[in-house]
């Protein structure tokens, strides 16, 4: 049986091609020109220390009308690509009656630069705050690709709320922060779980609300991360003219030049290392600008040429496998020849989606069984996933990880966390009305029991099921403890719903075996009766299963036309 099970166990994904070069980010806040301070007798001190620097991205701060019309972004589009984004369409997202007329308060931007040669621009975009406030405030944001091996990332330059230090400030700028994330959440949508990097002028110290809500969302500041930092502030003061007619800026006292009273940052996730970070203290940076240059010095750590795997994930072969035994007489000989053929080591045996696989699996810290259900026929990929509890309850003892949190709110972009668990609510505290995976996501309180209770709890079941036919509930992370009964049982109704096989139904349900909460067939084992539960819907009426389903939906649960169209809608690959 080992031999076989050999045969049968999908390698390791091979690493892709050698380390390519360091990369660089550098944001600079260039102070503008509306103090008396003139673009021209600044700009090629600013174009000096760019270059000197030599980063393959750089955020930009403050960049006034004038500044666009400096010779230093003629100079350096040579070298650069400029990403500015559409700003007509930005205004009119951030609610902009007439976008062909520029607000009052319109000063400034912060475009993102990329060297074309090491880099090629895939997508960009651009983002306002706060009109009404300080229309400059923004986000642009770049998809670029590395020409020496391909790998890809999301870089991005904001200017976050400058004014005043006080609650209402702060609370302003947390808003920035949150802004940026669902910005790269709904890149990550389109692009993929790609790691990022990003920053400038946030105007606010480590510690901070803005900050902290980029900790809690599992990003790194590189001036607490890098291997080597800079023991200097960011923010030094505005240059003074001197008696000689040219600004001299200077250092802040000792005492006030320290790192934790920085305003300017640079944030990085997972899959980025952070080998160097250095705040420019050279005279002539400090002339240009009351803000020094921060440069971070990066490479990429995970191969993107396909997802990574975990060694022994079944998928693909696991399934071909399983629905060549479907039609055999015996569950008994189905569940030995197949299911045990590959498990054997719970939890070790899950692996992360790659291309191709029949079967999305996804390696979260801290949670198990977690899967998109998407992929089987006519199922989209990237709406609905399943798994375990997130946070722990009574004697459970799963709780997620902080970067399982930032994996499926800013990577797998999830807004809704549809807990179906019926636990006493005196013991499940404040994940009655607080998801775990924090204020950015939605709690959605939905208690049911398996299988069979299908058929009872009807109101419960059509409460679920509407969830799914609303599509500002998407993306879905639905989960019940271990994500295999109460979860199993949602699952296996949506995916009838939409047309699954009879086959690929109890594949899908069968594949919890998997994970840690034990073997799971089509034969009823004890409580666990899914058996009956597909024997059941089978006495509705109807030419195909597809048809049974949505006869079960009409007339037990009650569900209208409009909201079963409006389910295959969001979850249809095809659309029905």
């Amino acid at each position: 049986m080992k031999t076989n099970a050999c045969l049968f166990v999908v390698g390791v994904l091979l690493a892709g091609s050698a380390a390519a070069a360091p990369l660089r980010f550098l944001s600079f806040n260039i102070w503008g020109d509306y103090f008396k301070n003139p673009v021209e007798e600044r700009e090629a001190g600013v174009e000096r220390s760019i270059r000197k620097h030599n980063p393959d991205i750089v955020s930009l701060q403050e960049v006034t009308p004038n500044w666009w019309a400096s010779r230093m972004f003629s100079n350096l589009s040579a070298s650069y690509g400029i990403v500015r984004g559409d700003e007509n369409e930005a205004l009119h997202r951030a609610g902009a009656a007439d976008t062909s007329l520029k607000p009052a308060n319109w000063v400034n931007h912060e475009p993102l630069l990329y060297r074309k040669d090491r880099l090629k621009l895939l997508d960009s975009g651009c983002d306002f705050f706060h009109l009404t406030l300080q229309a400059e405030k923004s986000l642009s944001w770049a998809v670029l690709e590395d020409k020496q091996d391909g790998r890809r990332l999301i870089a991005f330059a904001t200017h976050f709320w400058w004014m005043g230090n006080g609650k209402e400030s702060d609370t302003l700028r947390e808003l920035n922060a949150r802004q940026v994330l669902w910005r790269v959440a709904e890149i990550r949508q389109k692009w993929g779980p790609l790691p990022v990097i990003g920053g400038g002028d946030l105007n606010s110290a480590p510690g901070s609300l803005a900050h902290e809500v980029f900790r809690l969302a599992g990003y790194h500041n590189a001036a607490d991360e890098a291997d080597a930092r800079s023991p200097h502030r960011s923010h030094h003061g505005d240059p003074k003219r001197g008696a000689d007619g040219a600004y001299h800026g200077s250092l802040r006292p000792s005492a006030e030049d320290t790192p934790g009273l920085s305003i300017d940052h640079v944030f990085f996730t997972d899959g980025i290392h952070a080998r160097r970070h250095q705040i420019g203290t050279d005279q002539a940076e400090l002339d240009v600008s009351d803000h020094s240059p921060v440069l971070v010095e990066f490479e990429l750590t995970e191969p993107q040429k396909g997802a990574p795997r975990i060694s022994g994930s079944p998928s693909t072969r696991f399934v071909q496998e399983a629905r060549k035994a479907y039609s055999s007489t015996g569950f008994a000989s189905y569940t030995n020849s197949i299911v045990y053929r590959f498990v054997g080591r719970p939890d070790t045996l899950l692996d992360s989606p790659r291309a191709g696989d029949l079967v999305r699996w996804i390696a979260v810290r801290g949670v198990r069984n977690v899967r998109d259900i998407g992929g089987w026929t006519g199922l989209r990929t990237g709406r609905v996933y399943r798994g375990s509890e997130l946070n722990p309850v009574a004697d459970h003892k799963l709780s997620i990880h902080r970067t399982g949190i930032n994996l499926l709110v800013h990577q797998l972009g999830i807004r809704s966390d549809l807990d179906f668990r019926a636990v006493n609510p005196k013991e499940r505290g404040d994940c009655v009305t607080n998801s775990a995976l924090g204020a950015m996501v939605r709690l959605i309180d939905r208690p049911i029991g398996a299988y069979t209770e299908l058929f009872t709890q009807t109101n419960q079941y059509a409460a679920v099921m509407r969830v799914f036919a609303d599509e500002s509930n998407y993306p879905i992370y639905m989960h019940c403890w271990g994500g295999v009964d109460r979860t199993g049982t949602v699952a296996f109704f949506l995916e009838g719903l939409c047309g699954v096989s009879e086959a690929d139904l109890a594949i899908d349900y069968e594949l919890s075996s998997f994970a840690s909460f034990g073997l799971r067939t089509r034969a009823n084992m004890g409580n666990y009766r899914y058996g009956d539960l597909i024997a059941r819907i089978k006495t509705y009426p109807g030419a195909t299963l597809r048809d049974k389903f949505e006869s079960c939906a009409k007339t037990t649960l009650g569900l209208r036309d409009s909201e079963i169209a409006a389910i295959r809608r969001n979850l249809s690959a095809a659309g029905f």
